[in-house]
């Protein structure tokens, strides 16, 4: 809103109102013209001027705004463009009765202008209207229009401003537009390019490089020794904080007198002589009552409030790193050299910084690559820890996941590590690890991801960082409620894209007080780099296993493995639950195999492996034991019901069409069935006593289930 001018001093009337002012002497003037004798014939061009001074009023808002990222006078513009209609509107009748210039006039004024503004604006131009330059009364009717035109157009003009309000304040749509555009415009926020650009909290954590303190203390050397001649009260090295929202942060200070502990100061992100100093890369200069406004921290005093304000962006091979801040308290103006003293401190405190940059990336590399180093070897040991005690089988990408999980936590120096396994369309997904300390492990149940900001990063494929103060997200949590931990740190996401066999997203949780920057982002990708690389190698592991363990035709076990895992599970049991073998083998296959062909065959092997597959439990075993012959173990399962499944097999086999040369072929199986611990203790034993009953079934005719006897 424009406020009342005796609220704003006595130079901020003179330089606000002047240009308006102008305007109501040009009116003044043209009404002379207009009834002033000899002086009528220059009543047209004169009302030519108050366009022409609208023309340069246009094009100087227009150019200055790319120069100097100001905003148009509206005040001046409104006033001489309605000095310019209302004029035309009392030269030209046809004008006059079109109503045109009151149709454009009053909703404008209502909705460019607050509500008093808004009246005074309307009321003129409603005499000037009412009265024309030669004094005459208006027509009734005319008089009528009028009056209906102009309350109709300011009513339109309110309603539209309401709703503009209503929508968001201009400082509102302001600050949102700040904050949408900070990630495209300020290179340490850039997630492409911004991997290391605020040094002093990595070099505090890590032990790296010389400590805050010590970087700090050299750039305050280079305030104070600039202060003196600034003339300023207070300067300071400003560094931004990571994360929208968040205030910037006063690195280092000096001030007169020795006190330089204005280090605690909150400056809002919204702060102008430090946003535009480091948004546009330009040294801001400015001093007068406007800055009266300007206080930061918690100066609220008259006392407190600074009469200038001076900032110069402090920059490091072309991304602006902080800026220089240098406040007056006192009466007077600022000398001379402040914008090239500024600078000068701005450029010293860049070599100051480009320096400790220098020494963070190489001490930097070397702490990555041992860590790194120490994930690939821990990787490459997943070969070896396939297989664990007594031939119990161990995840390789398990043991990938829990490296990963375990390598972020200690690397960044966090609470909490969470991969998290994306499935069906990124909708649902599983904690594949989660390193937290003592608590840590992997979750198999898949919880849904909707609504969350999990969910977000999947489908966009960006990262997100939330500070501690913004840790719930905003509109989403960030995680689904049964993840949550308690609250207090903040968040970083980073997608994992499905180019390995894995699509998620790691989760760090930081903890109270630790914000993430763009150096942390970096490190988390490099680490998934590798994570990735792992996952292809067990991949490939995986494969060679399965290549080993499963017959290549029907993709049961081979008949090597299914021997030994049989060893294996029975050993467990101890004689404490009841199982059963089942020796299956097809009817006449080498008839097949003669009439049809071996690829006839080799499909009823794949179709008979299928059925198999659908009958048993995942708690079951199937294996190809040889040729045509398949072994079969059902856990925890007695006599009557290991018959009941072998016969359901048997009709589902007999139930399968098999088409080979237009023909229709019913393919049977005979099996027979062993069960634990009664007909046998060991694999071999059970395996031989089921065999033994195959053959009863195949002396019998075929086509049926026999359950071994003791002779």
């Amino acid at each position: 809103m424009y406020p009342f001018p005796l609220l704003q001093g006595k130079d901020r009337v003179v330089r606000r109102y002047s240009v308006p002012a102008l305007s109501l002497v040009h009116l003044l003037l043209f009404l002379n013209f207009r009834r002033g004798g000899g002086w009528t014939g220059w009543s047209a061009p004169w009302a030519a001027t108050a366009f022409g001074v609208l023309a340069f009023l246009l094009f100087r808002d227009l150019l200055t705004s790319r120069r100097r990222d100001r905003l148009m006078d509206v005040p001046s513009t409104l006033a001489w463009g309605a000095a310019g209609l209302m004029e035309l509107h009392s030269l030209y009748p046809i004008v006059a009765e079109s109503r045109l210039v009151p149709a454009i006039l009053f909703p404008s004024i209502a909705f460019l202008l607050p509500a008093f503004p808004a009246a005074v604006y309307a009321a003129a131009a409603f005499t000037w209207f009412l009265f024309s330059p030669e004094g005459r009364w208006p027509a009734e009717g005319f008089l009528a229009s009028i009056g209906g035109l102009g309350g109709l157009g300011i009513l339109a003009g309110r309603v539209i401003r309401d709703k503009f309000r209503d929508s968001g304040s201009g400082r509102d749509m302001v600050q949102e537009a700040i904050n949408e555009s900070r990630m495209l415009v300020f290179p340490w926020e850039n997630p492409a390019a911004a991997t290391e650009r605020d040094f002093p909290e990595e070099v505090e954590r890590l032990g790296l490089l010389r400590s805050r303190d010590d970087l700090m203390d050299g750039i305050r050397r280079i305030l104070e020794g600039i202060l003196p001649i600034t003339g300023a009260d207070r300067i300071l090295y400003i560094s931004p904080s990571p994360g929208q929202g968040r205030a910037f942060r006063a690195g280092a200070s000096a001030c007169r007198g020795g006190d330089s502990g204005g280090v605690d100061l909150a400056i809002p992100d919204d702060y102008m002589p430090v946003r535009e100093a480091m948004l546009f890369r330009r040294t801001f200069l400015f001093e007068g009552e406007d800055f009266g406004n300007w206080a930061i921290g918690k100066e609220s005093g008259r006392e407190g409030r600074p009469t200038g304000v001076a900032a110069a962006p402090v920059s490091i091979e072309g991304n602006v790193e902080g800026a220089i801040l240098a406040l007056r308290f006192a009466e007077g103006k600022w000398s001379e050299p402040i914008g090239q003293a500024l600078e000068t401190a701005a450029f010293l405190a860049a070599r100051e910084l480009a320096w400790a940059k220098q020494r963070y990336r190489a001490h930097l590399y070397l702490a990555r690559q041992e860590g790194f180093h120490r994930l690939i070897r821990r990787i490459a040991e997943v070969s070896e820890r396939a297989s664990g005690e007594r031939g119990e089988t161990v995840s390789p990408r398990r043991e990938v996941y829990r490296a990963t999980a375990e390598q972020v936590r200690q690397h960044l120096d966090i609470a909490r590590a969470i991969l998290i396994e994306a499935k069906k369309g990124g909708k649902r997904g599983r904690i594949a690890w989660e390193s937290a300390g003592k608590a840590s492990g992997d979750r198999e149940e898949l919880v849904s991801l909707e609504g969350t900001y999990v969910e977000w990063v999947l489908r966009q494929g960006v990262h997100r960082i939330f500070s501690g103060g913004q840790a719930d997200g905003g509109r989403f949590p960030v995680l689904p409620a049964s993840w949550t931990g308690p609250p207090g740190g903040g968040f970083l996401l980073v997608p994992v894209p499905d180019t390995s066999g894995f699509r998620g997203v790691l989760v760090c949780e930081s903890g109270e007080g630790r914000n993430f920057e763009g150096q942390d982002v970096q490190a988390a990708k490099d680490i998934l780099a590798i994570m990735r690389m792992g996952i292809s190698h067990t991949l490939r592991l995986e494969n060679l296993v399965k290549e080993a363990r499963n017959d290549g035709l029907t993709g049961l076990l081979n008949r090597k493995t299914f021997c030994e895992r049989l060893e294996n599970v029975l050993a467990r049991l101890d004689g404490r639950y009841p199982c059963a073998v089942i020796m299956l083998d097809l009817d006449h296959f080498k008839n097949i195999n003669d009439t049809h062909g071996h690829p006839a065959g080799d499909e009823v092997l794949r179709k008979v492996s299928n059925v198999i597959r659908k009958t048993v439990r995942k708690v079951d075993m199937a294996g190809r034991y040889g040729g045509e012959e398949f072994a079969i173990y059902l856990h925890s399962t007695d006599q009557t019901h290991a018959r009941q499944v072998a016969e359901r097999l048997r009709l589902m086999i007999r139930q399968t069409w098999f088409v080979f040369n237009e023909r229709e072929l019913v393919v049977t199986a005979s099996l027979g069935i062993a069960c634990y611990p009664e007909h046998g203790k060991t694999g071999e034993e059970l395996l031989l006593h089921a065999d033994v009953a195959l053959y009863s079934s195949k002396r019998d005719g075929r086509d049926r289930t026999t359950v071994y006897r003791k002779q």
